[in-house]
């Protein structure tokens, strides 16, 4: 993006911070004809982005669907080598030697879209070490159920890629991940517990105490072996709109740099366009898209009593796109460009000796 066109759009933003709606609208009108001179379509639209949400923020919109319009990250990054086959190859990573043949692989999802990537990862599971028997729970925020279609599915999933492992699924709905029935979970003894966490954890900050009940629950009443966390690195959890708004705009041109998400999936764009919606023009609760940085993250997981279960896999790929990176024991995917930018990472952590101390409050 050039720099013309990020100087109007901080100037435009600053003249929304400082009450100046005459100086925005003018900014504004200034963005949005530089936006025609970009050769790349993919910015172009990325400019218009992020100037509806400046409109959106200077008309007071702040409604929480900003956050979440469609199908989860999952949904959108579901192919053999996406995302979510390389959290695959993380779990295979922390369960294969551990000499387990019951796992039990517990997934915090926002939406009921999972099952067509878990048969994408059936084709891993023949590397988790002495795996007989596979239980999936899918602890979910809206009431659904297994169609038979999709049950079929699975079952067929099961038997041709993963060496006729024994298998079982079955969906658990909550109102909040903060209130989890763990009966409902059937914990059992001699099973390796595996709890998966894909960009959830950083929409709970906005409702107070959220993270640290499910923290506290994975830990001490679930005993989880490893939980698995992968996330945005991304310093988008600010207050200060302003710095809030320049940080967003350093990531979200990182990434639409790359090209991926305008090409990968014919959601991606809109996707995108309601999470950047979400960060730049909500406040208060209706913010859910509250992205933390790796260090931060480490530092509160640490905090909550949770130590890293470092990822030996020395390199893996997302596609064609990003390399993919093993770093002080998790896999980090950064820019190719823009000196590298850190995008996304994915971690495992198992429960630390470490004496912890409830902080008794949650990010704001």
């Amino acid at each position: 993006m050039r720099e013309d066109v990020v100087d109007a759009l901080k100037k435009c933003a600053e003249a929304l911070q400082h009450g100046n709606p005459r100086l925005a609208n003018a900014e504004m009108g200034r963005v949005l004809d530089l936006a025609e001179e970009e050769p790349k379509p993919g910015t172009i639209r990325l400019i218009r982005f992020l100037a509806e949400a400046l409109a959106c923020r200077a008309y007071g919109l702040h409604p929480k669907y900003f956050s979440f319009p469609l199908p989860d990250w999952k949904n959108i990054m579901c192919s053999r080598h996406s995302l979510f086959s390389t959290v695959g190859w993380a779990i295979a990573d922390v369960v294969k030697g551990k000499r387990k043949r019951k796992v039990h692989v517990i997934e915090l999802v926002k939406h009921m879209d999972i099952y067509d990537q878990w048969m994408n990862i059936f084709s891993l599971v023949r590397d988790w070490g002495d795996l007989t028997h596979l239980r999936l729970s899918f602890l979910v925020q809206e009431n659904v159920e297994f169609s038979k279609e999709t049950e079929e599915k699975l079952i067929r999933a099961s038997n041709s890629k993963a060496r006729h492992i024994e298998l079982e699924y079955k969906i658990i709905a909550v109102n909040s991940f903060a209130d989890i029935d763990v009966s409902l979970l059937e914990m059992r003894d001699g099973e390796f517990v595996v709890v998966n966490c894909m960009f959830v954890f950083s929409k709970m900050f906005s409702e107070a105490l959220a993270l640290e009940k499910v923290l506290l629950t994975v830990r001490d009443v679930i005993k989880a072996d490893v939980m698995i966390v992968a996330e945005h690195d991304a310093n988008h959890s600010q207050s200060d709109f302003l710095l809030r708004f320049d940080e967003s705009l350093k990531y979200y041109s990182s990434l639409f740099q790359e090209n991926l998400f305008l090409s990968f999936h014919p959601k991606a764009e809109a996707y995108h366009r309601h999470q950047i919606c979400n960060i730049v023009a909500c406040e208060g609760s209706n913010r859910v898209e509250r992205h933390q940085t790796w260090a931060q993250w480490k530092s509160l997981l640490t905090h909550y009593g949770f130590s890293i279960d470092n990822l030996s896999a020395k390199r893996a790929f997302l596609g064609n796109y990003w390399p993919m990176n093993r770093e002080n024991g998790i896999l980090v995917i950064r820019s190719t460009e823009r000196e590298k930018q850190p995008l996304f990472f994915i971690s495992a952590w198992k429960t630390s000796t470490s004496p912890f101390k409830s902080s008794g409050s949650n990010e704001g």
